[in-house]
């Protein structure tokens, strides 16, 4: 439900996607332990449920701004839930707070949490982690004015990873 929610939040379809994340959310406190999860939750946790729901609120505020503060609410909850290891999913949920707060207006915000997830970064860092930090630094353009934001800016150039050189191709017949 995760990435249906985050589809209909990116089409900007935000009733569908509350509806969505409203059955996830009762899918999982429905769980009483009597029945083993299936495979894919066996490490789902609120923790989880709440980045889930931060990712979809932050990705709806790019249609909805209102629904940044959820994001930031939701992200903010994840981070504190997430006590010991699971250091990716901690990153994601600095990533999306950050970026929640870029859409809310609030850069000072959104670059202390912004920092949080490069430091986090060390080691953990992935495809699905450049992708949400490349997203986070499209978010940053219109800060770029403000020193602060710039210097973040040159940060998150050099966490990511350099582009292949494109060269061209002959065609051999």
């Amino acid at each position: 439900m995760g990435c249906l929610s985050w589809a209909q939040a990116s089409m900007g379809h935000g009733q569908a996607m509350r509806r969505t994340l409203g059955e996830a959310e009762d899918l999982f406190v429905s769980d009483r332990g009597d029945v083993p999860p299936p495979s894919w939750m066996q490490m789902f946790d609120e923790a989880d449920l709440h980045g889930m729901q931060a990712l979809a609120f932050r990705t709806l505020a790019e249609h909805d701004p209102s629904a940044a503060n959820v994001a930031a609410r939701h992200a903010k909850q994840a981070l504190e839930l997430r006590v010991n290891g699971r250091q990716r999913s901690k990153i994601f949920d600095y990533i999306s707070l950050a970026s929640a707060c870029f859409i809310a207006d609030d850069p000072e915000q959104a670059d202390r949490y912004a920092r949080l997830a490069l430091v986090s970064m060390g080691e953990t860092s992935s495809h699905r982690t450049w992708d949400r930090l490349r997203e986070m630094y499209r978010l940053t353009g219109q800060y770029s004015g403000f020193q602060k934001i710039q210097d973040l800016r040159e940060e998150i150039q050099l966490a990511l990873p350099k582009a292949p050189t494109r060269r061209g191709r002959s065609m051999d017949l």
